[in-house]
């Protein structure tokens, strides 16, 4: 026998039987994906699915902060004082407000909160429990309520700030500080003062239309006096500044007070042009 007759063939299948699907095999193919491009359109999809899944969320998490913070503004209220004037207030949330001599209070309620703004003066603030946080900015300084009565005055550099009842928190954009009754802080920009103890009857007392000075600076006196005073008042030089004041005065007479400041203080007051006045050594 010859070799070529141990070749294997299938059953009754002629030697020289070819796939009849050969000549189309480059057409299949070309139709119809391999399984390796299958494979990579599968993790393709995949991929695409998780960043749109990636997104959705990013968008519910933005939607859902949106409504959190959302708080718009329900009301507000624009008051203020004249120079010698004082004043009382209700708030729409049941809170009361007291405004000290020229002073301008921007009141707002919003959904969430109540905030307000000290533009310049004085205001005693009594706190009506409630959800929304209450705060009051002045020059540069925050307020953050915490169930109380206190009283703020907005200076050139900062704030001032004394709990009659209660506490607040002093925020800056430095620091923070939280007060308890009968203590005051003040601020000077971003800083503020160590905590010290006051009488929160004297920090109040223009509530009652009364002034309280306690071995004061002169010059000191005189910049508290010109807030209720219309004219200016003027020391002649920096050595008067340095005399010292004691006793409780009536806000309505300070030009009272100072027609007999010369009997209290080794001082000349020389009145001007209206109601300005100079004080001077004598």
């Amino acid at each position: 026998m010859k070799a070529s007759d141990h070749t294997l063939r299938a059953p009754n299948q002629p030697a020289d039987h070819q796939d009849p699907l050969a000549p189309y095999a480059d057409a299949l193919r070309a139709h119809f994906p391999s399984r390796e491009a299958l494979l990579q359109e599968a993790m393709q999809q995949t991929r695409q699915r998780r960043r749109i899944k990636q997104a959705l969320a990013t968008t519910a998490c933005g939607l859902l902060a949106a409504v959190v913070c959302y708080d718009p503004v329900l009301s507000s209220q624009h008051l203020h004082t004249a120079i010698g004037q004082s004043a009382h207030f209700q708030l729409p949330d049941g809170s009361a407000v007291s405004l000290n001599t020229n002073t301008v209070l921007l009141a707002e309620q919003h959904l969430r909160s109540r905030q307000l703004t000290l533009v310049q003066g004085e205001a005693l603030f009594k706190v009506k429990h409630a959800w929304q946080p209450f705060t009051v900015d002045a020059n540069q300084v925050k307020i953050r309520d915490i169930g109380t009565v206190f009283n703020v005055r907005n200076t050139a550099e900062g704030a001032m700030v004394t709990v009659v009842e209660g506490s607040v928190d002093v925020i800056t954009a430095q620091a923070q500080r939280r007060l308890t009754k009968n203590l005051s802080v003040t601020t000077r920009g971003a800083a503020i003062s160590e905590n010290r103890c006051t009488s929160a009857e004297a920090a109040t007392a223009w509530q009652h239309g009364r002034l309280i000075f306690d071995g004061l600076p002169l010059r000191d006196v005189v910049a508290e006096l010109q807030r209720y005073h219309a004219g200016q008042i003027t020391l002649a030089d920096a050595s008067v500044g340095q005399y010292r004041l004691s006793g409780e005065y009536d806000i309505n007479g300070i030009a009272s007070l100072l027609a007999v400041l010369p009997e209290i203080l080794p001082v000349r007051v020389e009145k001007q042009a209206e109601a300005d006045v100079v004080i001077r050594q004598r």
